[in-house]
């Protein structure tokens, strides 16, 4: 009997520390899949929601481009000044647009279909998560700045 019980434990340990690999591996292929650019949604058809999607990913677009640029320091030396100023716009902008956001929000909730309504808080969703990512990108970029 004991040597079935010790025989079962360790079938259970084995199973368990296999069942936590597996759910650490499977964590962090999610964080690589994460860090995939974001994708502007299609329009919705109410002005407010339109306008704030497209302002907030040409703002992330911009900044994308940023990056792209900063990633290769030999060919951007000379643009260095006008891309401080740039980042710094962004991030003015990007401020501006995330104050906005919770009144495009409640918008977006009042458009009537509901199936309309569920499509505009998404694409505002978007936007404003695009806004973030902007606005976590601009202090890396500005040290990148400093640094070349």
């Amino acid at each position: 009997m004991k040597k079935i019980t010790r025989i079962l434990f360790i079938a259970l340990f084995i199973t368990g520390v296999s069942t936590e690999a597996y759910a650490q591996k499977e964590k962090k292929e999610k964080k690589k899949k994460e860090a995939k650019t974001l994708v502007k949604p299609d329009a919705v058809g109410h002005g407010a929601t339109d306008d704030y999607v497209n302002s907030a990913f040409k703002l992330y677009k911009k900044n994308q481009q940023i990056t792209k640029t900063l990633a290769d320091p030999t060919n951007n030396t000379d643009d260095l000044g006008s891309v401080k100023s740039d980042l710094e716009a962004q991030s003015k902008e990007a401020a501006q647009l995330l104050g906005k956001s919770s009144a495009v929000l409640t918008e977006a909730k009042s458009i009537t279909p509901k199936t309309n309504s569920i499509k505009a808080v998404k694409a505002v969703n978007e936007a404003t998560k695009a806004l973030n990512e902007t606005q976590k990108a601009i202090p890396g970029q500005l040290e990148q700045i400093k640094n070349q």
